[in-house]
């Protein structure tokens, strides 16, 4: 049977995996959780590719290439960390050893700064007080990992009134659709906005 048709997105190149080429193939279901009839068709090429993925990141290839049927010995695999390291490696060098936050004018005029020195300077040291409530390295760690893993990453700013400032967070991109809603848990309430680090759309054409 020849092919009938041709997809190409930002995880074409993961299709020759049984459990990625067509995720709701009958019979060895790796994601029988993902098939579910309310998870729409767009979303769902999208979270078997992170699944797949987190599955090298986790040591559990083998695990699913017995599970999906590419590999019946698959569970005896051994698997030393290899991919985890990789992308370890990779988050540092794309971080540093630290995150600064520097406003363009801030660090000009001395101890005599003119008025738009001494503006840039204060706002700097708002940020830099804020970051420091929000934990921005741990949060940029968390969605930078997940951006190298994955493709993907999610932040989200949204207005807290209690604490009187905006609260940054993460998301984990396979509980979140492209439209910023979230599909596992419930988003947060109050004004949010979100912004999503990742890959192109798909365009797919018949054979």
């Amino acid at each position: 049977m020849g092919l009938r048709e041709l997809i190409t997105d930002a995880w074409s190149w993961l299709d020759y995996k049984p459990a990625m080429a067509d995720p709701r193939r009958p019979g060895r279901n790796a994601w029988a959780n993902l098939t579910s009839s309310w998870i729409p068709d767009e979303d769902l090429r999208r979270l078997a590719a992170y699944r797949l993925l987190a599955a090298y990141d986790s040591n559990q290839a083998g695990q699913l290439a017995e599970l999906s049927g590419d590999d019946d010995r698959g569970g005896e695999r051994r698997e030393l960390g290899d991919a985890s390291k990789i992308v370890d490696t990779a988050l540092g060098y794309l971080l540093g050893s630290e995150q600064t936050i520097s406003v363009a004018g801030a660090e000009h005029g001395g101890d005599d700064p003119s008025p738009e020195a001494a503006a840039a300077r204060a706002v700097q040291e708002r940020l830099r007080a804020w970051a420091e409530k929000e934990l921005l390295p741990l949060r940029v760690q968390q969605a930078e990992r997940n951006a190298i893993l994955l493709g993907d990453g999610v932040y989200t700013l949204a207005w807290d009134p209690g604490k009187g400032r905006v609260l940054l967070r993460t998301w984990d991109p396979g509980c979140t659709s492209r439209s910023g809603r979230r599909t596992a848990r419930t988003a947060p309430t109050s004004r949010c906005g979100s912004t999503w680090r990742g890959s192109c759309p798909r365009t797919s054409g018949a054979a």
